[in-house]
């Protein structure tokens, strides 16, 4: 019973987790924002390639999903050993081990059926028929966490090259830019994962692509207090010092970046 009130306690934060992340706009769940930062900090033990800039997002994004879908299916199968009936071999009607139970929680959260087990009583059919509904929220999701992150990757590539073109000192660099890169400064607080990806261009490394943009020297004061203030709606700079906000945001761009940007 200990285990099994252990894995409804790990699902509710895991399930947590996944609405906030996906449907939180900003407000991330406990768990994602630490797979996503400890898999960023291995990446950085790789050698200053160009493929790995390339492949950095998509790992991340990776671990997330399959951290969720290991923590899913360990929580289940915790509840599983709630009792000896909730899972039994499809052909003795025997209590499944502890293989035959995550067995039978992977299979119904991938919505492929029970494999060669089953529920031993009808109350368990039910748990069985959440497990599935469970998976299915899970996908639905996960595609959707998905779409919204490489959805705002895209658009701070564009972002940047626009900025080549109404940068700072240009006739449009107000009436243009500033309101696209308000744009993608609230997509970015949305779904904050897009900045663990990275590129081959050194130019297009978003992070990196906003600090030297502050750094312009075609910026004068005035411009740069207006670009600060979309810069402070960035996730992490909210609280930065007004009087050090420039020390800040070096270091904010520094965490996302997977080698030195200067």
């Amino acid at each position: 019973m200990i285990l099994a009130t252990v894995g409804a306690l790990l699902l509710a934060v895991v399930l947590w987790d996944i609405l906030m992340s996906a449907l939180g706009a900003g407000s991330a769940g406990p768990l994602a924002p630490r797979i996503a930062h400890g898999a960023f900090r291995l990446i950085r033990l790789l050698p200053d390639r160009a493929y790995v800039h390339r492949i950095c997002g998509p790992l991340v994004t990776a671990s997330i999903g399959a951290g969720w879908i290991v923590l899913m299916c360990v929580a289940w199968s915790l509840i599983l050993s709630g009792a000896p009936e909730a899972v039994v071999t499809g052909a003795e009607g025997a209590p499944a081990g502890t293989l035959g139970r995550v067995s039978y929680a992977g299979h119904l959260l991938s919505t492929l059926g029970g494999g060669l087990n089953q529920p031993g009583t009808q109350a368990w059919g039910a748990v069985s028929m959440l497990i599935g509904v469970s998976g299915m929220v899970v996908l639905t999701l996960s595609v959707s966490f998905v779409y919204s992150t490489t959805q705002a990757v895209a658009t701070g590539r564009a972002v940047l090259a626009l900025s080549e073109i109404h940068g700072p000192g240009t006739e449009r660099f107000d009436t243009v830019l500033l309101p696209e890169l308000a744009t993608l400064v609230a997509q970015i607080k949305a779904i904050p994962f897009c900045l663990y990806f990275s590129t081959a261009r050194p130019h297009r490394r978003l992070p990196a692509a906003l600090a030297r943009l502050r750094c312009d020297a075609r910026l004068d004061a005035e411009g740069r207090a207006r670009l600060d203030v979309l810069l402070a709606e960035l996730p992490g700079m909210e609280h930065a010092p007004t009087d050090s906000f420039g020390t800040s945001f070096e270091d904010w761009v520094q965490r996302y970046s997977l080698r030195s940007w200067r």
